[in-house]
């Protein structure tokens, strides 16, 4: 095994795989409807597909709070499971810190609506290397449903999540 003398802290270069798990909250807001805030549990899977661009897939959890009894059990904004995927673009990967951008799709599929499509969410974060195998990270999102709400509207989504990586 190398140590860190040998293999130093980076964020990544092609055919880097990192296994991440991270927690936050996001919320979805609309003109029509208020819904309560998420908590969410995801675990990750990152590839460098090149020196700069990233592939993630997911799987999240998500639970709430600040929820009323009487809400609908299916829909935007449900407790429910989610898979996402998503392509990042780092600015610097073979150092030790880096800035990234990227987007994702998530798609219900727990209580999942009839007509729900998924949604799409572009974000923006900071990634560390920590060891030459431990990194986190960072990041805040803004997003929004493709399919609408009930009344014709535009629910967007908004996320700050931060997390853990282990490169192997």
């Amino acid at each position: 095994m190398q140590s860190e003398d040998v293999e130093p802290r980076m964020i990544g270069r092609p055919g880097t795989t990192l296994i991440g798990v991270s927690g936050y909250a996001g919320r979805f807001f609309s003109k029509e409807d208020v819904f309560p805030t998420n908590y969410i549990a995801q675990v990750d899977v990152c590839r460098f597909i090149t020196k700069r661009f990233a592939v993630r897939i997911g799987a999240v959890g998500t639970g709430q709070f600040g929820a009323d009894d009487d809400e609908v059990a299916t829909g935007t904004g449900v407790p429910a499971f989610h898979a996402s995927g998503g392509l990042l673009y780092y600015f610097t990967p073979e150092s030790q810190v880096s800035f990234y951008a990227g987007s994702e799709y998530w798609a219900q599929i727990t209580r999942r609506a009839e007509r729900d499509a998924g949604s799409v969410l572009g974000t923006l974060g900071i990634h560390a290397a920590i060891s030459s195998r431990a990194s986190v990270f960072i990041q805040g999102g803004v997003g929004a449903n493709l399919s609408r709400g009930d009344e014709d509207e535009l629910q967007t989504r908004f996320v700050a999540q931060m997390g853990f990586r282990i490169k192997l």
